[in-house]
């Protein structure tokens, strides 16, 4: 069985010649620090070291469908930069989610080496399910920092490599712009090391603070802008609601005005904008959470707990669910999960979507394979399968990313000169 088989809505991510994975690459490499990549520079028709600032755009959920939604309504932004520049159609990684891919990003690894595969996941160090961007235990909503109040260092349960410290080391610079929020948290401390941080409150002050800081800097640098506004409108009204495309809008005009405008004739200058993933507009009404089915008492016996006796939440969201099955149970969970989805879903066991290549080419790490658990569920179409507690886990979004879907892996590459 493939994947597309069961669902042909899906797209598989593309580890061979264009993929989020491969972007750190093609950004070293366009500022001389040459890295293999599928992305070359000379695939773009430019040179290795040609430019003096390149700036990373990471617009979260600014996926294809997106893009394709303001070219074919003529936004007079978004056709400048396909008429002026070269759009490219790539794939997020599987998962496709933000945890996975700005980790990439921070890295230079694919998901299936740095093994922060999904928003939450089993930290078998922490001996529960947390949400590593939070650095906090899961089910705690947005709350930060909560594993810091457990005395727990995140040096020990996230990557310590940065592809800034690479770029660092050959004598480039990189600058980051990231919401105030995220400066002084322990997830950006340990991933942004080599690069100099700076928090902004509004895309409007971050975008003239990153404007300044390219007309001082003398040498040839990175500059990494991530905005995850669209994401979060997009999470709460849908992917296509006048809310996160009104925000979409506002940030392309944003980008326009203090960027791009500023910036024009800079041949030194070459602007890169793409995405982590995008997103899919899901009904939370009719969500399947498997705990509640009546079937769940005997899946319930096939589980894994952790040292305190709790049966472990699932890892991933609900368009990709982790599970954490006994190992002698495996085949009788599968085939009882198959059962109690009755065709919404795949249930697939973790071997099989490393053979199909969907965490990278190479054999997942350790940390990974001790994180990802065992027996994955696929939904089909826009379905949605998850795990309820009151207060904890349960679908209020309308719009969601994680999956296979088209929607959710397809993302824009653009390379523009202002």
């Amino acid at each position: 069985m493939s994947l597309t088989s069961t669902d042909p809505l899906r797209a598989l991510p593309d580890y061979e010649t264009g993929n989020f994975a491969h972007i750190p690459g093609l950004l070293q490499s366009l500022l001389g620090v040459e890295t293999p990549t599928p992305l070359t520079p000379e695939r773009f028709g430019f040179r290795p070291g040609q430019f003096k600032n390149v700036i990373f755009l990471f617009l979260d959920a600014f996926g294809w469908n997106v893009y394709s939604y303001f070219l074919n309504r003529r936004n007079r932004i978004v056709g400048r930069l396909t008429d002026k520049g070269q759009v490219h159609k790539i794939t997020a990684q599987f998962p496709s989610t933000t945890a996975a891919e700005v980790t990439t990003f921070h890295t230079g690894q694919v998901v299936g080496q740095h093994g922060v595969y999904e928003w939450q996941y089993y930290e078998p160090e922490v001996d529960d399910v947390i949400v590593p961007l939070l650095f906090s235990y899961a089910g705690e909503g947005k709350r930060r920092d909560t594993l810091r109040d457990a005395y727990i260092d995140a040096r020990d349960i996230l990557p310590t490599h940065t592809f800034f410290s690479d770029l660092q080391n050959a004598g480039v610079p990189t600058f980051t712009f990231v919401p105030r929020g995220f400066i002084g948290t322990p997830y950006n401390d340990v991933l942004s090391v080599g690069a100099n941080a700076t928090g902004y409150t509004t895309i409007a002050e971050g975008l003239v603070t990153l404007n300044r800081k390219i007309k001082r800097t003398k040498d040839p640098a990175l500059f990494y802008f991530y905005t995850p506004h669209i994401d979060s409108l997009a999470h709460a009204h849908g992917p296509f609601s006048f809310q996160s495309l009104a925000e979409a809008d506002a940030t392309l005009t944003l980008l326009d005005k203090f960027l791009f405008h500023p910036l024009r004739g800079r041949d030194d200058t070459l602007i890169i904008l793409s995405a982590d993933h995008g997103q899919i507009r899901v009904d939370p009404r009719t969500t399947l959470y498997i705990n509640l089915h009546p079937e769940f008492q005997e899946l319930r016996c096939y589980l894994r707990a952790n040292r305190q006796g709790k049966i472990l939440p699932p890892g991933g969201s609900p368009r990709d669910m982790f599970l954490h099955v006994r190992e002698e149970y495996v085949g009788r969970a599968q085939t009882l999960l198959r059962k109690m989805l009755g065709g919404r879903a795949d249930v697939l066991r973790i071997e099989q979507l490393i053979a199909a290549g969907l965490f990278g080419t190479a054999e997942p790490s350790p940390d990974f394979m001790k994180r990802a658990g065992n027996l994955v569920i696929l939904p089909r179409g826009d379905e949605t399968v998850w795990w309820y507690e009151k207060g904890k886990f349960e679908l209020k979004h309308n719009g969601l990313h994680g999956g296979l879907s088209r929607d959710e892996m397809e993302i824009p590459l653009i390379l523009y000169r202002p």
